[in-house]
């Protein structure tokens, strides 16, 4: 399997850090993006992938985002609206945690989130948030 291709069953997530152990990165200045596969059963490392290169890159927000182009959630301490237009654009959900967010302790809540997904990981997952079927069976009865 491929660096660049996720586990079946999993969501790939990248977080900002300095650390190696929190969420610490701002999305422009982060020394690494931490990748993980997150699944039901499991949460496997995939790479630790440097921003260096990225930031000797005319643009270097656009390079720092197409690095994580393969996650569907990308996790910083701080992003900045034009950053995360560009995240979204290369197809990652952006999220900002609280300061001092432990990576271990956020990729665990996330796995537990999976059984029952909010909507906006539902989303990202691509699949039916349970809180929403009820008025998805709503409108389909009166229509």
């Amino acid at each position: 399997m491929s660096e660049s291709t996720s586990r079946a069953g999993t969501i790939r997530v990248a977080c900002a850090t300095d650390s190696g152990r929190l969420i610490d990165g701002h999305f422009g200045a982060c020394k690494v993006f931490a990748v993980w596969d997150v699944g039901r059963e499991s949460i496997a490392f995939v790479a630790a992938r440097s921003t260096a290169a990225a930031d000797a890159a005319e643009d270097r927000n656009q390079a720092r985002a197409e690095l994580i182009g393969d996650c569907q959630i990308a996790c910083f301490q701080s992003i900045g609206g034009p950053a995360a237009a560009k995240v979204v654009r290369a197809g990652a959900h952006p999220l900002k945690v609280a300061p001092n967010t432990g990576m271990d302790a956020w990729l665990d809540e996330l796995q537990r989130a999976l059984d029952r997904p909010p909507p906006w990981l539902a989303k990202v997952m691509g699949v039916e948030a349970a809180s929403l079927a009820p008025f998805r069976e709503q409108a389909e009865a009166e229509a």
